[in-house]
């Protein structure tokens, strides 16, 4: 069910506009590097992963398609902050993937749903 999900992730990124390309972990990590002090806070990425939030939670809450995503409250677990680091953190070990994924990533790891089976 997890490659499901990543290839649905992945279909609705590439799907959704045929003019952008998708930001690679490579370039995620580039923009953290070219941001003074915590890229955290740097606009780009915290709309970038907040938009993916926004799907994510959405594709939760509304599809049929996929198993439950995330057992914890999603106020304790959409943490752009946490999130963006991971990102950063993980960047060099996938970086011609779409930095998306590392994100799924975040979610297989902190997602709170092995604990409840």
């Amino acid at each position: 069910m997890k490659r499901l999900f990543k290839v649905t992730i992945w279909l609705l990124v590439m799907f959704s506009s045929f003019n952008a390309a998708a930001l690679t972990a490579e370039q995620f990590n580039q923009i953290c590097q070219s941001t003074p002090g915590d890229c955290s806070n740097n606009g780009t990425l915290q709309a970038y992963v907040g938009g993916a939030l926004d799907l994510l939670a959405t594709l939760n809450e509304q599809t049929n398609y996929l198993d439950k995503l995330y057992c914890k409250q999603s106020k304790q677990l959409f943490d752009v902050a946490a999130i963006i680091g991971f990102i950063q953190t993980h960047s060099n070990e996938s970086q011609q993937q779409n930095a998306m994924l590392l994100m799924v990533r975040y979610f297989e790891q902190n997602g709170g749903c092995k604990d409840n089976e």
